[in-house]
């Protein structure tokens, strides 16, 4: 009797639960339903963090109760701190935020960085795409060439802010190694160091993802017009196994646990995280569709159509590494954030973007209009377009959706991309 009893209990037990989680899912998908989630990136399009963000926001879509709409937005400035910031405090907290900010903005409290005004333990990490390896490279007529050449000679480097691998990197690299770097920093992301680095003006970046080299640069690396000289990690790159690891030049066991410590962001290579106090249901879906993504063919077959690599985490494993971290011992601690942000001998200074002015024929548009593929006599590009660009047709101004393919236009561009003005005949 008592037997049965106890199975009825238990069966009674079960079913609750069951019910309580269909309950759980159906206001998931509820709440979802209809909705537009908004994928915001810390970085300028183009680069290694927004074809990841792009890629995965194209996908996710489909596995989150609801199947809510997709949209992705960029939000550079100070190396994703701005976003990390806003994701924090002031964007929506219920779930429909999904931000791709830089891996090192979670170490940036914990090093005293008083413009992070965040505890990225409160965040809902949602997961990463990959662990990463970064790189420091140098264009091929520089003559750089190797590791030894950056203490010797030096370099002149672009960063895009205070706690983005760019800048955090060549600062330990100075600190711990005696190298003699240069950083020129406030570039909106990886496209513009590139541009910069392009016309001679820049030596090179450190602080630069393997992934996105490869993904991004792959034509450099097989004419050569690039070395890679360190790989900064806590392993090496199966790439790269000639190329010597960061850690392994440390000159003596503290140092080592330094960098480990400060290298350990890149477990988390690409991370994806959602505000504050996102109901516990949503945010449990979102992780759960995130890990559903990682294994969807199509998604798959998008990141092996771009060739990015595809290595992910959970996002209760960033959490958890994160907690970890913030266990350190303070004296651990506080060596590490000077290594990492005491930049006086980086002789810092800001980038100057330059505004160029291009003429050609509208070639391509999307997004009805907001995205732009231009071609001149000389020169092609593609531009975005924000709400603060003029737009003009025979001079009277207009929305973007005015454009037309074929026009023949004048583009005033800040940087690489974006678009001050289009005027157009």
């Amino acid at each position: 009797m008592k037997t049965k009893n106890l199975l009825r209990l238990g069966l009674a037990a079960l079913s609750g639960c069951l019910a309580t989680n269909s309950v759980s899912a159906n206001e998931v998908a509820d709440f979802y339903k209809d909705k537009r989630v908004t994928m915001w990136i810390g970085y300028s399009s183009g680069g290694g963090y927004d074809r990841y963000a792009r890629t995965l926001s194209r996908h996710i879509g489909r596995h989150i109760p609801g199947n809510p709409k997709f949209v992705a937005k960029n939000k550079t400035g100070a190396g994703s701190m701005i976003l990390t910031n806003e994701v924090y405090s002031t964007l929506p907290q219920d779930g429909t935020v999904i931000a791709a900010v830089g891996r090192g903005m979670p170490m940036e409290p914990l090093f005293g960085n008083k413009q992070a005004k965040f505890d990225p333990r409160k965040f809902g990490w949602i997961g990463s795409t990959n662990n990463e390896v970064s790189t420091c490279a140098t264009m091929a007529t520089t003559g750089i060439k190797t590791f030894k050449d950056l203490q010797t000679r030096g370099a002149t480097l672009g960063g895009t802010g205070k706690g983005a691998d760019t800048d955090t990197f060549p600062t330990v690299m100075n600190n711990l190694l005696d190298t003699r770097l240069k950083l020129v920093t406030g570039y909106p992301g990886g496209n513009d160091i590139n541009f910069a680095m392009e016309k001679g003006e820049l030596d090179g970046r450190c602080g630069w993802s393997w992934s996105s080299v490869k993904a991004t640069r792959a034509s450099w690396l097989k004419s050569g017009k690039i070395n890679i000289l360190l790989q900064m990690s806590t392993a090496k790159h199966a790439d790269l196994p000639n190329v010597p690891l960061i850690i392994d030049l440390a000159k003596s066991e503290q140092d080592k646990q330094i960098m480990k410590l400060i290298f350990a962001r890149q477990a988390w290579g690409r991370p994806f995280n959602t505000t504050p106090n996102v109901p516990k249901a949503r945010l449990a879906a979102l992780q759960a569709a995130f890990d559903a993504t990682m294994k969807d063919p199509k998604y798959i077959a998008d990141m092996k159509r771009q060739k990015l690599e595809l290595n992910p985490i959970s996002g209760r494993q960033i959490q958890g590494m994160i907690e970890d971290l913030y266990k350190s011992p303070k004296d651990l601690v506080a060596r590490a954030a000077k290594a990492a942000s005491d930049d006086a001998a980086l002789n810092v200074s800001k980038a100057s973007i330059p505004v160029l002015t291009h003429q050609g024929k509208i070639t391509k548009l999307k997004r009805k209009g907001r995205r732009v593929s231009w071609k001149g006599a000389t020169a092609k590009g593609k531009l975005k377009v924000r709400g603060k660009t003029k737009i003009t047709i025979a001079g009277k101004k207009v929305k973007s959706s005015a454009l037309k393919v074929g026009m023949n236009c004048t583009f005033k561009v800040r940087g690489v991309e974006s678009a001050l003005a289009i005027a157009c005949n």
